[in-house]
């Protein structure tokens, strides 16, 4: 699991040198490639370029300006895979869509605000790309019906909520905006003094490709196992443990059923379980802990 990896998000208003960010710590940067159908960011090329020399991740976002329109939605999604694309974004990392109720009518009820999001979101993992959401906690919880996005995409979510204005140095988890689904939080706006966003994120959403090497190359060189009837799943003799994440014993890892669809299960961390099969659902290596409707991604987990 992610160990509070620091990162941080740019737009124009930043510099092209990303240097002192990483020096600050930052592993990973998210930087403001589009808005709307009109505007590019005058410096995403040259910020990826010292992002990548910095040797730091770099993922992408969009600044949404299509309310609750799924047709422009479409439209905005399309704009911002072109640019990505042609300034070079790696089809391994994540392309987020930065809702927020400037320029963006954010009333259009919950319900179509995340059809219209959802929209703009296949569109991008169409493309290719990993895709995910960011906003404010508070219109998160109030405009958006995010349940339908995460049983979607899992934890797809990047919220925004800070503990106080200001400096601030290191996330204080006593803040943390808890809700479903969230793989990144961005805790400040003046991290560290930089005048900058400060994120860290708490899944590694880095490890997706290690994950699909590592299991094909299982399908290459399989263990010894048999196939029960009927099924394409293995059996497999082992217990897994959920470790403890960001050193906080309340967080709990989500379960899925058979077809990869998420259910309103979990189980908490610091436990261990039973490990009755194993297969890849959706892309993911997966442990059966019980029931058809009872799978966990492996990355969550560790074998003992």
């Amino acid at each position: 699991m992610a160990s509070n990896i620091a990162g941080a998000d740019v737009s124009g208003y930043q510099p092209s040198n990303l240097t002192k960010y990483r020096k600050a710590g930052a592993k990973f940067v998210i930087i403001k490639a589009t808005e709307g159908t009109g505007y590019t960011s005058p410096v995403a090329k040259e910020q990826l370029a010292s992002a990548h020399h910095n040797h730091m991740y770099v993922h992408a976002y969009h600044y949404a300006n299509f309310g609750s329109s799924v047709s422009g939605a479409k439209k905005e999604a399309k704009y911002f895979v072109k640019y990505a694309e042609k300034i070079g974004i790696s089809k391994k990392r994540w392309l987020w869509c930065d809702w927020e109720w400037q320029n963006n009518n954010v009333n259009g009820g919950k319900v179509a605000s995340a059809k219209a999001i959802m929209a703009f979101m296949a569109v991008v993992e169409k493309a290719g790309y990993h895709a995910g959401l960011y906003s404010s906690a508070s219109l998160l919880r109030a405009n958006i019906d995010t349940s339908r996005i995460v049983k979607k995409y899992g934890d797809c979510i990047w919220v925004a909520s800070y503990a106080t204005m200001g400096k601030i140095d290191e996330p204080d988890f006593g803040y943390f905006p808890s809700m479903d689904g969230v793989a990144i939080w961005q805790f400040t706006d003046n991290w560290k003094g930089l005048n900058v966003d400060g994120d860290v994120m708490l899944i590694d959403l880095h490890n997706d490709a290690k994950t699909e090497k590592s299991t094909k190359q299982a399908a290459k060189k399989p263990v010894k196992t048999e196939k029960t009837s009927g099924s394409d799943e293995k059996k497999f003799s082992g217990v897994c443990y959920a470790p403890i994440i960001n050193g906080n014993p309340s967080w709990k890892i989500r379960l899925l059923d058979g077809d990869g669809h998420w259910t309103s299960q979990y189980i908490p961390t610091n436990s261990k379980w039973k490990v009755f099969a194993v297969k890849t659902i959706k892309g993911h290596k997966c442990y059966k802990l019980g029931t058809d409707k009872q799978w966990a991604r492996a990355k969550y987990l560790k074998l003992v």
